[in-house]
This record gives C-alpha cells, sequence and structure tokens, in this order.
C-alpha cells in the first residue's frame, strides 16, 4: 500500500503538470479574436486608412482613442467604422485605455490586441497571420506577442535615391529587430490579452512607451516576428531627415540604457 501511495504521489503531480501545459498550449491555439486599437491625436488624414486596413478583418474590433483632437479625427474614426474612445492625452494612456475600454465590452482573455499606429495600416490578411503565427504548432511553447516588419510608406513623386535609401533603412531597422527582438511601436504590436493584462499594459510614459514595453514583454519570451510590413507613414523622417531619425533613435536608446530618465528624453526630442 505505501509503494502505491508512494507512486501515486510521484507520478501525479508531473500527470498534472503535464496537463496543465497542454491545456494552456491548447487554449493559446484556439482561433483568435481580434481588438485593434488606434491611438489618435490630430489624424484626420491619416486615421481612415488605419481604421479600413483593420477593418478588412471580419473578426477584428476596431477602436480608435481620441486623446483629445482638435480636428475632425472622431468624426473621420467613425464614418470609417471604428468605434471612438475619449482618453486623456498620451499616446501609452489611450493604449491602455482602448484595452481597459474593450474589456469592459465583451473582451475576454484569448483576445489578441493589435497597437496599431494612426499614420500606419495593416497588410492584407494581417488576422491570419497573427493567427498561424500565434498558433504555430511547430513550437511546444505557447507564443505571446509579436510585430509586424517595418515598412516606410512610398510619396508621390519620390526620387530613386530617397526610395533607395528608404529601403535599406527597412532592411536595417528589420534586420535589428531581429538581431535583438525588439520591435518598436510602428511595427504594430500583437499581445495576448491574457499576457498584457499579467504585466499591467503600457507604463503611461511620455515616450518610448513602446521600447520599455518589449524589455517587459521579451522577460516572458521571444516576439514573434511576422514577415508581412505595417506600413507607416515616413512624415517623421521627412521632417527630420532619414539619418537624424535614426542616429537619433540610437542616442536616445543608449542614453536610456545608461539611466537617463524617459521625461528628459522627451524633452530633448523634441527640441532636436
Amino acid at each position: 500500500m505505501r509503494d502505491g501511495a508512494r507512486d501515486r504521489g510521484g507520478v501525479e503531480p508531473v500527470m498534472m503538470a503535464s496537463s496543465a501545459t497542454r491545456a494552456s498550449i491548447e487554449s493559446s491555439r484556439r482561433s483568435v479574436t481580434l481588438t485593434v486599437i488606434i491611438p489618435a491625436l490630430d489624424e484626420e488624414g491619416k486615421v481612415r486608412d488605419a481604421v479600413l486596413s483593420a477593418r478588412a478583418s471580419a473578426r477584428a474590433r476596431v477602436v480608435v482613442v481620441d486623446g483629445g483632437s482638435r480636428d475632425d479625427t472622431v468624426r473621420v474614426a467613425r464614418s470609417s467604422g471604428a468605434t471612438v474612445v475619449k482618453s486623456a492625452r498620451g499616446r501609452a494612456r489611450q493604449m491602455n485605455a482602448g484595452a481597459m475600454a474593450t474589456t469592459s465590452r465583451g473582451g475576454d482573455a484569448d483576445d489578441v490586441l493589435v497597437f496599431l499606429h494612426a499614420d500606419s495600416t495593416l497588410p492584407k490578411g494581417y488576422d491570419e497571420v497573427i493567427e498561424r503565427e500565434l498558433n504555430d504548432k511547430r513550437t511546444s511553447k505557447p507564443r505571446d506577442w509579436g510585430a509586424f516588419a517595418f515598412k516606410m510608406s512610398e510619396e508621390e513623386g519620390e526620387g530613386f535615391g530617397r526610395a533607395l535609401t528608404k529601403r535599406a533603412i527597412e532592411f536595417g531597422t528589420n534586420a535589428r529587430c531581429r538581431l535583438f527582438g525588439m520591435p518598436y511601436g510602428d511595427q504594430a504590436l500583437v499581445i495576448r490579452r491574457r499576457t498584457f493584462d499579467s504585466i499591467d499594459g503600457f507604463d503611461e510614459l511620455p515616450f518610448m512607451e513602446d521600447y520599455v514595453m518589449a524589455e517587459k514583454l521579451r522577460r516572458r519570451g521571444s516576439p514573434v516576428l511576422f514577415r508581412a510590413p505595417v506600413k507607416t507613414s515616413g512624415r517623421r523622417w521627412d521632417e527630420r531627415g532619414l539619418f537624424k531619425v535614426m542616429l537619433m533613435n540610437q542616442v536616445i536608446v543608449a542614453a536610456y540604457k545608461l539611466g537617463v530618465p524617459v521625461s528628459k528624453l522627451a524633452e530633448w526630442y523634441k527640441k532636436t
């Protein structure tokens, strides 16, 4: 009898742990539901394309979180088919508000959140890409987060030299992302809701909220990097210069790593 009890005591916990692991993996592989959250501020000229790209999936709920726009952003977003939520200004606050609002409107733990910038557009079939990559049966571990490849949108009348420079920046950005596993917000971060909730969402910082979020997520596992690209407006690069933006990004990350407060980095970024 004691031998039988000892066998049960030694075997059952292993079986229970194995069952729990299998249940977790199977739960993560169920057909995903999607909530696309688009933080916006004075984006009347861009938000329509962002919303329409998200609404191309019938399974996605699309929420624009307005941070106090003074233009027609709210009207354009609603007329394009998005639900609009109002929030205090600040991209991190707005994205957290969108996640919270959709939880109260029927979101569930198996939902996948897609955080899309208002000047960016999702690729065709993005929902199928997310489901296929997050539910990849070739891996024994559940995949909790990821991002799309980076691509700058083409501008009318863009010269060959500028287009070539953009392609070089895209190549470098995507290579860096794959090497270090640190995608940025303009690649549309994709996060399972239960994972997002477990790390208390975005840190409500004035700047670099996407980088800090990626750091938090990497502690839980590497991202899935989708080959399909999100197209983002090149206006920031056009306004400040392509190579200047690249250099600024690297200097800011280095300063952050050295302990410079994010608030100081945000002030410096606005002035340069």
